[in-house]
């Protein structure tokens, strides 16, 4: 066996099974990114996508953290100027493939987290059974938005979570629309759903 040779429980037929092309898609993925990631966006991404082992994530990132290739504060990665060029110079060693679905997976994370932060929810249990879903868009200190809905069980509750961070500004405009008759406000988001 290829000293280099990583584990690939997990990965998906086409994905990453030797250790120094792991180490670029990071390097890849941390340039591309255009801002630090934190371990977790990594393991979403890489281990989402089944595109590498766990195991052999973490170990890269530890040697890539003690060559100074990236840094590590907190649990958020930064590649340094070494890894750029590392990033840029041994890209094309990647199948094209990898670095499109590990880009599209974490800018689609990052989006995600961008909602969240402007989309905020809380999930309550309630004390006769079902859930309350607590939905607001607030701009600095001020609701611009906020509804309860009452949710049968914990999972629905998630689910209609999630549909509320992707969608919430839609489904503040279509509120919107209906509220001041303006239907053209909601027409489009609803077109766009029935594709």
């Amino acid at each position: 066996m290829n000293e280099n040779s990583a584990f690939s429980a997990g990965v998906r037929f086409g994905g990453l099974t030797d250790r120094t092309e792991i180490k670029i898609l990071i390097c890849y993925l941390l340039t591309n990114a255009k801002q630090p990631l934190t371990a977790q966006n990594i393991i979403d991404t890489l281990i989402g996508q089944q595109l590498v082992n766990y195991f052999e994530l973490q170990d890269a990132l530890s040697h890539l953290s003690s060559q100074n290739i990236i840094t590590e504060d907190n649990g958020v990665y930064t590649i340094t100027e070494e890894g750029i060029d590392i990033s840029r110079q041994l890209e094309k060693a990647l199948p094209f493939s990898v670095k499109e679905r590990a880009y599209k997976a974490v800018i689609e994370i990052l989006q995600y987290e961008n909602l969240k932060r402007q989309n905020k929810t809380s999930i309550t249990p309630l004390e006769k059974g079902g859930f309350n879903l607590n939905c607001t868009i607030s701009d600095c200190d001020f609701t611009l938005f906020s509804f309860d809905l009452y949710m049968p069980d914990e999972k629905s509750a998630k689910l209609a979570e999630q549909k509320f961070i992707k969608y919430g500004q839609e489904i503040f405009k279509c509120v919107l629309g209906i509220t001041t008759e303006n239907p053209q406000m909601y027409k489009d988001f609803l077109d766009n759903l029935n594709k």
